[in-house]
């Protein structure tokens, strides 16, 4: 930020030894020095302070966020991307003459973030607190997780170590680290485990009743894009293959510029036509036509970061996608996703680019489109967080057209998806893209509650209303986990629910369904299946699956309901696990019970654990289904 208030881009130089940013000004071949303290003091100064905000206040007029940081109370900078402004205030915290603190904070993988820290004016519990709001608006920016559920320093992981009596003191950092050799010019490592949530006010409900069914509509149904023989299964957990694939798109993908390079990736693959409004059967006048345009907007395809002139006369889905950005949905959700996400979508489920894309994924062949792929599973990702998917029992389906299965239970173990999937609730939908002959997916509801298989609803953003689309993200591999979690957590499981000469319908279920079925349905038996299929799971779940201390436990949590009128107890504080999105009464009854000795735990955060984060797999149709078919 300039003297004046405005904002101006300056590429940034690090000149360590005399403690200074430059900012480089490119058009004008100027460089700007930032002096960050006097260099000639001794190394006992500290004065870096880093403040991090986010600034939402121009999507109304831009449809752009800025993750903003402060330095020194005086020097403000912002980035369209988190990422960018994480390494902005890494590179700003290093330097040999400031106390540096790194902490590994982990959720799904493992990250680390530097933070300068005076240890004469800080104590333990102050960094720990400084650092829970910092890392609240880093996960509010990236997909809107600002509802604080866990923040705790593992202090036995921390190096060196430290007494876990620091957790509850005032001690300075200086009493901790004093006796270290080199103090202050040190190094520490903290863990935090930390886990937050989108809040309720922003999350949106599962109900479709304003969606048209393709049965209502009184014309000849089409498929948006038909795909001959798509098949968007990988038959096993092959790490390899993900890391292939993943490696082919991380590669590729520069954070910057986005909606210019997602731009850029269309035409170079010879879809310019998806983002102009004009179109031509005269494959030479249409030549001509987009020749023109590339000319008029700056198009080099050899140099995918040159700067496309953006101009939504010429791009007319400029235009769509400010409409997309201020939908009533975007704004309940508190307008999480950047105009290049609301694209990436609207690509996939409407515009012609959809079939080869597609195409190309089944074929390995992920380095041709790293953009619209990697923005495409960001968005379903961040849209997955906002949607209330701990109350759906949507079953889901998907039209395989010219795909059969010959031996599925050895052709399919822990399956992952090699692509995006299109389903619908309308059966007919699948039935229409499969066609004459195929396969039908069949997608159990724990594959839309189970949180490491992101989907979501993108019916509000794609122009076919009718095909009522929820759309499943291509299976992503973190490398922080090994194959055993990955099979565990982040695949699927398949089997041949009926089959004619025509047909196969193909039944899809989150992994940790089929792994506690059996055992679930067990104990169910005992309590002649009056117990919630879901509570018997949170309780083999608690109890590491040993079903004699879950039977015991579920034994005395019968009883203590109807003692010291703990059910009405629980009544009186519904409501307040219900605004939290604990959906299941028998649950957060049950988190009551577990913590019935310990005043101190706040049991609503256990609810929201299994409710949210884990997610439940059993849905109530389960039970009438499994005791009919005798499957356990």
């Amino acid at each position: 930020m300039l003297s004046n208030g405005k904002w101006r881009d300056y590429c940034i130089l690090f000149d360590y030894q005399h403690r200074t940013i430059m900012l480089f000004n490119e058009n004008k071949l100027k460089i700007k020095p930032l002096q960050v303290g006097n260099p000639n003091k001794s190394s006992l100064e500290f004065n870096v302070h880093i403040q991090w905000y986010n600034d939402f206040n121009d999507v109304n007029n831009t449809c752009t966020k800025w993750a903003c940081l402060i330095l020194n109370h005086t020097w403000h900078f912002r980035t369209m991307d988190t990422i960018d402004r994480d390494d902005l205030s890494n590179c700003v915290s290093v330097n040999e003459k400031m106390f540096l603190s790194i902490i590994n904070y982990l959720l799904i993988v493992e990250l680390t973030h530097k933070e300068p820290l005076n240890p004469y004016s800080i104590t333990f519990k102050q960094g720990i607190q400084y650092l829970k709001n910092k890392l609240q608006i880093r996960s509010h920016f990236i997909d809107g997780k600002d509802e604080l559920i866990l923040f705790e320093c593992d202090v036995d992981k921390c190096k060196p170590a430290i007494s876990s009596k620091v957790n509850d003191s005032d001690v300075l950092l200086h009493d901790i680290y004093k006796h270290l050799p080199h103090y202050p010019i040190i190094q520490v490592y903290w863990e935090i485990k930390q886990y937050f949530m989108v809040p309720y006010k922003r999350t949106v409900g599962i109900e479709r009743d304003n969606l048209p069914k393709s049965a209502d509509l009184d014309i000849e149904f089409i498929p948006s894009n038909q795909k001959p023989k798509f098949n968007p299964l990988l038959y096993e957990c092959d790490l390899h293959k993900l890391k292939v694939i993943q490696d082919a798109v991380n590669i590729k993908v520069i954070r910057s510029n986005n909606l210019e390079k997602l731009f850029h990736e269309a035409i170079k693959n010879d879809y310019l036509h998806d983002l102009v409004t004009r179109k031509s059967t005269n494959k030479k006048e249409e030549k001509q036509w987009h020749d023109n345009i590339k000319q008029q907007i700056n198009y080099n395809e050899k140099d995918e970061n040159s700067e496309l002139i953006l101009n939504d006369k010429i791009l007319t889905i400029l235009n769509e996608l400010k409409i997309l950005y201020h939908d009533d949905i975007h704004k309940q959700m508190g307008y999480p996703l950047q105009l290049f996400h609301i694209c990436a979508i609207l690509m996939y489920c409407g515009k012609s680019c959809n079939v080869q894309f597609s195409y190309d994924q089944i074929q390995f062949r992920h380095h041709l489109w790293p953009y619209l792929d990697f923005y495409l599973w960001e968005a379903i990702r961040i849209l997955h967080k906002h949607e209330r998917r701990e109350e759906s029992e949507m079953e889901l389906y998907c039209g395989l057209k010219n795909v059969r299965f010959e031996n599925i239970e050895k052709e399919i173990k822990s399956g992952f998806f090699i692509s995006h999937v299109s389903t619908s609730d309308d059966i007919e939908v699948a039935q229409m893209y499969r066609s004459d002959q195929g396969c039908i997916l069949h997608f159990h509801p724990s594959m839309r509650r189970a949180l490491n298989i992101p989907s979501c609803d993108v019916s509000w953003i794609s122009p076919f209303k009718h095909e009522r689309e929820i759309l499943f993200a291509r299976s992503y591999i973190h490398f922080a986990k090994d194959e055993k979690i990955h099979k565990k957590e982040f695949a699927w499981n398949a089997k041949v629910e009926s089959e004619d000469e025509y047909t196969q319908m193909i039944l899809l279920t989150w992994v940790q369904y089929d792994q506690y079925i059996r055992q679930t349905m067990q104990i169910s038996a005992t309590w002649s299946h009056s117990i919630d299929l879901n509570l018997i799971y949170v309780a083999l779940s608690c109890f590491h699956g040993d079903i004699d201390k879950t039977i015991e436990s579920l034994f005395e949590f019968e009883q203590w309901k109807f003692q010291d009128n703990n059910e009405q107890k629980y009544k009186e504080k519904m409501n307040k696990y219900l605004e939290r999105r604990c959906c299941n009464h028998h649950i957060n009854l049950f988190c009551m019970f577990l913590f019935k000795e310990d005043q101190g735990v706040n049991t609503i955060k256990f609810a929201i654990s299994y409710t949210v984060n884990n997610g439940l797999p059993f849905v109530k149709k389960d039970k009438e289904t499994l005791i009919k078919t005798k499957m356990y």
